[in-house]
């Protein structure tokens, strides 16, 4: 136990990047990264819950943060190390990436009076509830594209867009699907495409995602960003999701919302 401790936390000493058979953990080197990215994750939940310490939601995050140890304590106990991955897609990344976005709503303005020198006063943070619905969340301000602070400073408003592609008939992408003893064995997929071929990308698809009913569409020659700040430009799959069109990226299977050009 002492050995797995350490293995977590970095601080084993090791003399290969071997597992040993019958060893008290036999996690490879796949469920390591699973295991310190669901560590980061937690520290993350821990990181928000003290950001809103005070506020409404300190107790929600907390309770959050608190259940999601628990879980990620028994499912690596247990060994379900890929289910603790399909967990935190699920849920953990979704949750964080909303509580960040509230974070980056309520410093915006703050960061905008003090950028001028001559405001006195120090706007209210916009408060935005836990579970508000969607339409409670945008609602339609009457701007042409600026937003008019009480200091009188000028903020441009970033507009968001879903752009238009066109699906190539006979491009194909290459992805890799992970077999049972961890090897990395590239695939080919494109429209034309047989059935067979299909239904694999898209059980793999399902199961990096933790989606269901989800249809292949084609591909398409996009720029698309990653997350390490590159942006390239390149083919990448599009699938169709509970009524939508995205772009996957193969990269870091982040979905980008997009539309089919009917002309293209």
């Amino acid at each position: 136990m002492l050995n797995f401790l350490r293995s977590l936390f970095g601080m084993e000493e090791r003399e290969g990047q071997r597992t040993v058979a019958g060893g008290p953990t036999e996690f490879g080197l796949r469920e390591v990264t699973i295991i310190k990215d669901s560590n980061k994750r937690l520290s993350q939940l821990q990181q928000l819950s003290q950001r809103f310490q005070g506020s409404k939601h300190e107790h929600g995050l907390q309770a959050v943060y608190e259940k999601t140890r628990n879980i990620h304590a028994y499912l690596v106990s247990t060994k379900k190390v890929h289910e603790l991955e399909l967990f935190h897609v699920r849920q953990t990344d979704h949750f964080i990436s909303a509580f960040q976005a509230i974070v980056q709503v309520q410093e915006q303005p703050a960061s905008a009076v003090k950028s001028n020198a001559g405001a006195a006063t120090k706007p209210a943070r916009p408060r935005v509830p836990l579970l508000a619905p969607t339409h409670d969340m945008v609602k339609p301000i009457s701007t042409q594209g600026h937003q008019q602070t009480p200091a009188g400073v000028r903020i441009t408003v970033p507009r968001l867009y879903i752009p238009d592609i066109a699906i190539h008939t006979f491009e194909s992408v290459t992805y890799y699907p992970e077999t049972k003893d961890g090897q990395l064995v590239p695939h080919t997929i494109s429209l034309s495409s047989t059935p067979r071929e299909k239904e694999t990308f898209l059980k793999h698809v399902m199961g990096r995602l933790g989606l269901e009913n989800v249809t292949y569409v084609g591909n398409t020659h996009v720029t698309i960003p990653n997350q390490n700040g590159v942006i390239p430009t390149g083919m990448v799959p599009v699938i169709h999701w509970e009524g939508y069109w995205y772009a996957l990226n193969l990269n870091d299977y982040r979905l980008f919302p997009v539309k089919i050009s009917r002309n293209g």
